[in-house]
């Protein structure tokens, strides 16, 4: 099931590249969202018994190098397409699918190359799909990596043709590439220290890493290089550079391809491979956890400073994603918890967030928050959206965002990794996201108006819009099915780390 869901818009994107219309694109991510909640409802039947045991379900497994034998398939290498689910990457994968439909539908699309950018954006969305639900390192890292060269066309193709914005999209594709290549190297060298070290074949498969651990030095290496590639691809601090030139000068519909999906991937990687490491993970948990609570403190106050709503958000999505690896850091159930549930909805969250600032730089024809004013009078949809999404990022307890920090903090305070300064300043960094989200919005939609031809969201702006602040809210109340079967999988594996380097039992 897995594979034809990652399929399907493989396919469309053929039926794209012969008829190149926007209906297509809608029709197959619409058939893409609707097969993944048959995806959802199968993995409902299967997950007690499978993921409490196995930590994944509906597994397939296509062997890519060996040869077949009476006693089986042999091969001195067990690499292969390896795809499966559990709990945070089904509801991450839904997420990524919705937000498909949602830019199919958005109205803001300037398409030059439709044959070749419609295409483009399905390959994207299935690369993606691919990264999220692949139990192999090799096949995770291919679609790591190729996810990165739609992108890079869809940069180039869909921004004004200007020197910055070439020079963005090479930086944004060399910093990404040259960013994973630790990553690379961790895999060959964890995947040829388990051969060595167990007499058993070559192997980049989830299980077998699983069963057969590095030793812990080893695994504080093989760990270092996933984290530094994790930490490139979700755009922290203060390895962001390419996700502010990003934000600055593409297309914002652009911006939320990468911001919502390929930072997630990011996340994921490090939900799946990092916890399979229990000696590295612990050992570097306050390194990454120090590092993490920096990267939320400077971009929480650099989007303080901001006088442009791009940088703003920018900085206010690294803020987000830097509860990620703090969360993981923590080494806790409730941490790995939130961190978990941050993925899917910080890309419901973000891609809300950068459509309605994309409506409203449209009209205004600036970024500039000292330019803008009184638009709540004159735009009272657009506010109430607004507001409601804004509230929703600072946390708002009722929100989907919530849960997620409220888990991390948790995880902190609790946390056998982290110190007590940690969990202040991770307090302190999330009080602060009100402080630079309020008052742009009271200075944007209050007091007197600097606008006065500004126009009210047209239904195919509202209804998308609409779409997804109604699954903020939703998910603000309904959080709980969600978390626990993330924690299926998060738990145990939390649980793991602690029993194996401390001896502690949950």
């Amino acid at each position: 099931m897995l594979l034809v869901w990652i399929g399907i818009s493989f396919l469309g994107s053929v039926i794209g590249a012969i008829w190149p219309r926007r209906w297509v694109w809608q029709a197959v991510t619409l058939g893409q969202f609707g097969f993944g909640g048959i995806v959802g409802w199968t993995y409902l039947q299967r997950a007690p018994l499978e993921v409490s045991t196995t930590l994944s379900t509906l597994g397939v497994y296509q062997p890519w190098w060996g040869f077949p034998t009476p006693q089986g398939w042999s091969s001195r290498y067990l690499i292969g397409l390896s795809f499966a689910t559990d709990g945070s990457a089904l509801f991450l994968g839904l997420s990524i699918c919705l937000v498909g439909v949602i830019l199919s539908f958005w109205p803001h699309w300037s398409f030059t190359q439709p044959r070749l950018q419609i295409p483009a954006l399905l390959i994207l969305q299935s690369l993606v799909l691919w990264t999220t639900f692949s139990y192999d390192l090799l096949s995770f890292y291919i679609g790591f990596e190729a996810a990165l060269f739609p992108m890079f066309y869809l940069i180039l193709s869909l921004s004004t043709a200007t020197a910055e914005v070439r020079r963005m999209a090479i930086e944004f594709l060399l910093y990404t590439l040259l960013g994973s290549l630790p990553m690379l190297a961790a895999i060959l060298y964890g995947a040829s220290e388990i051969s060595r070290i167990h007499s058993v074949p070559f192997s980049t498969n989830f299980y077998d890493w699983l069963k057969n651990p590095l030793p812990p030095k080893v695994q504080e290496w093989v760990y270092a290089g996933f984290a530094l590639a994790f930490w490139v691809k979700l755009g922290l601090f203060p390895l962001h550079g390419w996700m502010l030139s990003l934000y600055q000068h593409a297309p914002l519909p652009v911006v939320v391809l990468s911001s919502a999906w390929l930072t997630k991937l990011g996340g994921i990687g490090w939900l799946r491979w990092g916890l399979l490491l229990p000696e590295g993970h612990f050992a570097l948990a306050p390194l990454v956890g120090g590092a993490a609570v920096l990267s939320l403190t400077a971009a929480g106050l650099a989007a303080y400073f901001q006088k442009g709503l791009r940088q703003w958000l920018a900085m206010g999505s690294i803020a987000h994603l830097s509860l990620v690896p703090l969360g993981l850091a923590a080494t806790s159930p409730a941490g790995g918890s939130g961190a978990a549930w941050m993925l899917p909805i910080h890309t419901l969250l973000v891609s809300a967030h950068i459509l309605i600032v994309d409506t409203l730089l449209r009209r205004t024809q600036t970024d500039q928050i000292s330019e803008m004013g009184g638009l709540a009078s004159q735009a009272p949809q657009l506010t109430a959206l607004w507001t409601l999404i804004a509230l929703a990022s600072v946390g708002l307890p009722g929100l989907a965002q919530f849960p997620a920090e409220f888990l991390v903090l948790l995880g902190i305070y609790h946390s056998y990794t982290l110190k007590r300064a940690v969990f202040i300043l991770a307090l302190l960094s999330v009080l602060l996201s009100a402080a630079y989200t309020l008052p742009v919005l009271r200075r944007v939609l209050a007091g007197p108006s600097k606008a006065s031809d500004f126009s009210e969201l047209r239904p195919q702006e509202f209804i998308p819009l609409w779409v997804l602040g109604g699954l903020l809210i939703g998910l603000g109340f309904a959080a709980g099915p969600f978390l626990k079967e993330m924690a299926r999988t998060v738990s145990p594996l939390m649980q793991a780390i602690l029993y194996q380097t401390l001896g502690v039992r949950l």
